[in-house]
């Protein structure tokens, strides 16, 4: 038989629970923040690296067939890289909202478990 105070309990050690997986993912969160940023920053590094010797070599040309030949390279290895950066920030920023989201996850399971044993209870 349930008692008020083994429900009382359960409740206590659920919202302790809950509150450590709030912590957990806070930290999670806080962590894939920093990664993504120090990603962020690197991929704007070396956009301005790639972009300073791009307009050095434009300055360079000597012909109207070099600067196309010049221009269509640049234009797709600025594409390419792009699409590498892109996927990387992606991959990071999900990998840091799932982080963030397992412990909650978790929770509510464990809630689901014991919404049951509750309305029992109070009814």
């Amino acid at each position: 038989m349930t008692t008020a105070a083994s429900v009382f309990d359960k409740i206590v050690a659920f919202n302790k629970e809950t509150t450590e997986a709030l912590v957990k993912s806070s930290a999670a969160a806080y962590k894939g923040f920093e990664e993504l940023t120090k990603a962020t920053q690197e991929v704007l590094t070396k956009t301005v690296s790639t972009n300073d010797a791009a307009i050095k070599a434009l300055l360079a040309v000597k012909s109207p067939t070099e600067l196309a030949d010049l221009q269509g390279r640049l234009a797709r290895e600025s594409v390419e890289s792009a699409i590498v950066d892109s996927r990387k920030l992606v991959e990071l920023a999900s990998s840091a909202f799932s982080s963030a989201v397992e412990p909650l996850n978790a929770r509510i399971a464990t809630l689901q478990t014991l919404a049951p044993a509750f309305t029992k209870f109070a009814a």
